[in-house]
């Protein structure tokens, strides 16, 4: 019997659901190579957007950290970890150095259990009404270190659980996550649990009344 079955799949070739399973099989494994292609294609890191943009390159265009725009940073800080009623104000530059001065927190990098990211600096972004965070780093991955830029782009909403941070737009490397259905407040989610926030800015949040970004700065009230 085995061998008849043996002769009739030699004579009329593989069945329809191993073709249809090849088939899938290929096409995830395409998809695959080619995401982690793109995570790991290099992200241009610049300062200003470039006078000429080269088709299919990502650039990471991050915020300024110019000292002097952001004198008034700890004062902010100051005022709305001593819980009373504020309404403050930051620019990019005070945001910047705020998180200068925290040291940047080792994290699983989302999508895999045996790749470690490790953030190196994160920079902020405010344009228009929308707040950019991007996170540089390095990804080890089987003994071998590679640059990684995470860059997301968005604005706060109110949830059950006080405001979080919405992503029209999110790349890792140079990967549009953003482009594939359900999977940006995913890893939204495993990277912003992958870092350690300051214990005031964690205290303080629970308590504001409105987080928005308006214009070219990030408004934050506390009742």
């Amino acid at each position: 019997m085995a061998s008849n079955k043996k002769i009739d799949r030699a004579l009329k070739g593989p069945g329809t659901f191993e073709i249809v399973f090849g088939v899938l099989l290929s096409i995830i494994l395409g998809a695959l190579i080619a995401a982690l292609h793109l995570v790991f294609k290099p992200v241009e890191v610049v300062n200003k957007p470039p006078e000429t943009v080269v088709a299919g390159q990502v650039y990471l265009i991050e915020g300024s950290m110019n000292s002097s725009m952001a004198r008034q940073w700890q004062r902010k800080r100051q005022m709305l970890a001593e819980g009373n009623s504020a309404d403050v104000t930051f620019n990019e530059e005070e945001l910047n150095a705020w998180m200068s001065s925290v040291a940047p927190q080792a994290g699983k990098a989302a999508g895999s259990a045996d790749a470690v990211f490790t953030p190196q600096r994160i920079n902020f972004r405010i344009r228009e009404g929308v707040l950019q965070a991007g996170m540089l780093g390095k990804i080890a991955v089987v003994g071998i270190d590679r640059d990684l830029v995470f860059q997301t782009r968005g604005r706060f909403v109110r949830g059950a659980e006080g405001f979080a941070f919405t992503a029209d737009e999110l790349y890792v490397g140079s990967l549009p996550v953003h482009k594939v259905p359900m999977l940006t407040p995913l890893l939204m989610k495993r990277v912003l649990a992958a870092q350690e926030l300051p214990e005031d800015l964690v205290a303080t949040w629970k308590k504001l009344n409105l987080v928005a970004v308006e214009d070219n700065l990030l408004r934050l009230v506390l009742p």
